[in-house]
């Protein structure tokens, strides 16, 4: 029997043989024809840029230096217009100022969503794509006029006490040198507990507590996971997405964690001032959602008559829309509130600190600056604080010269010319805007590797070009 059974097989795999081999060949003449052709994209646009490596594209290059150092290098290789190659999808990279607001302003409608992964559910505001992109802005933009963050000033008052009590303990046992990171995650999760759930940590005194492990661990997984060089066809696979499984465990509790909440404040009737209970409250309105006091939050450099238009005419169809959030859409921004702010405001308070520490002229300014503004009871207020120029002009230095975003990128919803270039970035192609480049080129910041916050002092600030300074985005470029 077994005989027969090999004799079988042997007579299948002569007689399939070389229909087998022509399956093979078949396969990887497709794969080669496809990839030529896809690697054609930008030569055939007369678009430079680097070149790419057959299936990964141009994906490897990150494997070999950071991401920012490497656009910087591509930055001034190619110029502020360069193609990419994302495995054998095209990218289009533009840094040139006034075709940043053609994309983020002029043409908004056109590049009004971001990529997003397979997988993802595009709840949050940072992943909701087209209508539900509008209505989730509109609704949540009320919760982040300067009245509604004057509310919660003394929540992060009350952080600031102890994180100075913390330090006045290390000093008097002795403690001379911190680990500032961890010392400035610890504060920033205070914070963010506080603001958004009412709900008071000790992250100095139990850095393993709950709302610090699971927030530095989904960071610490995604950075890992982030970084694999993997061409697309593995990546979207559902096989990869559950090997990898990205923060499941992490977006569980946050998610846990603001439900419970939820249905104990509604049950309960319970009113409490943070960030949870103003998406439970809030309602779309019908209007504009800025207050007079907001010019006082920011320098607005990018926002002028075009961005009023646009924000307005982006705005202006959603009075059909639902004018509230499902709870999942609560749990969404709740949860890119946690992460989103915890891991870049931590990072961004370091790195200031830092160079306070390199630059003591620096620390001076700042003592002389903030001495006058306390009260008499030794507090500072709120409006006092918002107009300090020099504490303004630090922070946006610090945002300049370590951006916490690296890049923006915008999806083509349609075909869009860009500008006179003659350039069409077709539909489907993804846009990325370089920010660590455009922030470190010295056409737009002289020396711009040099720490210097008199380049946002009152007097110097309205010398920066429009669309030149991105840390977060824009806020008059609707992002």
């Amino acid at each position: 029997m077994t005989l027969l059974l090999g004799s079988v097989l042997a007579l299948i795999c002569q007689t399939y043989e070389w229909y087998l081999i022509g399956l093979i060949v078949a396969v990887i003449a497709y794969y080669y024809i496809s990839w030529r052709n896809a690697v054609s994209y930008w030569k055939d646009r007369h678009i430079c840029g680097p070149k790419p490596i057959p299936i990964f594209g141009n994906l490897l290059s990150l494997s070999l230096k950071p991401r920012p150092l490497l656009e910087l290098e591509w930055y001034k290789k190619y110029g502020k217009i360069y193609g990419l190659y994302c495995s054998g999808k095209p990218r289009l990279a533009v840094a040139d100022p006034a075709l940043i607001k053609q994309i983020l302003v002029k043409d908004f409608n056109a590049f009004r969503n971001r990529s997003i992964s397979p997988g993802q559910d595009g709840l949050n505001l940072t992943r909701a794509r087209d209508n539900n992109w509008k209505r989730v802005r509109a609704i949540v933009s009320p919760t982040f006029t300067s009245g509604k963050m004057r509310k919660m000033y003394a929540l992060i008052s009350h952080c600031c006490e102890d994180f100075l009590n913390t330090l006045d303990n290390n000093v008097s046992n002795g403690v001379n040198e911190v680990e500032l990171k961890r010392l400035m995650g610890a504060y920033t999760m205070d914070v963010i507990a506080s603001c958004a759930f009412a709900t008071k940590i000790n992250s100095y005194a139990d850095p393993n507590n709950p709302f610090t492990t699971n927030a530095l661990n989904f960071i610490n997984v995604s950075n890992r996971t982030g970084r694999l060089p993997l061409p697309s066809f593995i990546v979207n696979t559902n096989i990869y997405r559950r090997v990898v499984s990205t923060g499941i465990t992490e977006k569980k509790f946050f998610a846990d964690l603001s439900r419970s909440l939820i249905r104990k404040r509604r049950n309960n009737n319970e009113k409490h001032n943070d960030f949870l209970q103003l998406l439970m409250d809030v309602e779309r309105p019908d209007g504009d959602t800025r207050e007079a006091s907001d010019a006082n939050e920011a320098h607005h450099v990018n926002e002028g008559k075009d961005e009023m238009k646009a924000n307005a005419e982006a705005f202006s169809r959603v009075l059909g829309l639902e004018k509230k959030l499902t709870e999942d859409e609560i749990l969404g921004q709740c949860f890119i509130f946690f992460i989103g702010g915890y891991g870049s405001v931590s990072i961004t308070l370091s790195y200031c600190i830092y160079e306070l520490a390199l630059n003591p002229g620096l620390q001076d300014r700042l003592y002389e600056e903030t001495k006058e503004a306390f009260n008499e009871k030794g507090e500072m207020d709120y409006e006092v604080l918002s107009r300090l120029p020099f504490i303004d002009a630090l922070l946006s230095e610090t945002l300049r010269h370590y951006s916490p975003a690296i890049r923006l990128e915008r999806e083509a919803m349609e075909d869009v010319m860009l500008g006179n270039t003659g350039v069409k970035i077709e539909k489907g192609v993804i846009v990325d805007i370089p920010i660590y480049a455009i922030h470190h080129d010295p056409d737009h910041f002289p020396d711009p590797f040099t720490f210097s916050p008199d380049r946002f002092m009152p007097d110097n600030r309205d010398h920066i070009q429009p669309y030149t300074y991105l840390p977060f985005g824009s806020p008059g470029a609707l992002t």
